[in-house]
């Protein structure tokens, strides 16, 4: 599993002129994954926003942009990402203590809870490896 914290602002699939908002991605992913193949077979993968400020964004269109990004630096093609999860979490409204972090890679981790406390954007992506017992129905629970 690949995963990298930063700290911008994501972009929708609609945003004009990305080049900028790819190149720090990119730069992001090989900060944390130094000596990475571009990874084959089927993957998922999740972004979750984390934000200090009211926002409109959608899940679904900030994500999009960021496995295009990845394309040619983690794998070949975004198609092999088989399961994607994306989400916002306004951290005005919600505390911290509400979710489980205690997965968060180590490699990660401190920069991921500086950033919490000291950032009002923070971009957590994580890639890995799909199997098909990841489907899960009613996961409320």
């Amino acid at each position: 599993m690949l995963s990298f914290v930063c700290n911008l602002i994501p972009r929708s699939v609609n945003a004009k002129r990305c080049d900028k908002y790819k190149a720090e991605l990119a730069r992001a992913f090989t900060r944390y994954n130094k000596t990475v193949e571009l990874l084959e077979g089927e993957l998922y993968g999740i972004v979750y926003y984390f934000v200090n400020r009211k926002t409109d964004m959608d899940a679904d269109n900030i994500s999009k942009p960021i496995w295009d990004s990845l394309e040619g630096i983690a794998y070949a093609d975004d198609k092999i990402i088989k399961m994607r999860y994306s989400g916002i979490y306004n951290l005005r409204e919600i505390s911290m203590g509400e979710i489980d972090i205690s997965n968060i890679p180590d490699v990660v981790f401190d920069d991921f809870m500086q950033s919490i406390d000291n950032e009002d954007h923070i971009l957590y992506i994580e890639l890995g490896r799909y199997n098909h017992s990841m489907f899960k129905f009613n996961i409320e629970r």
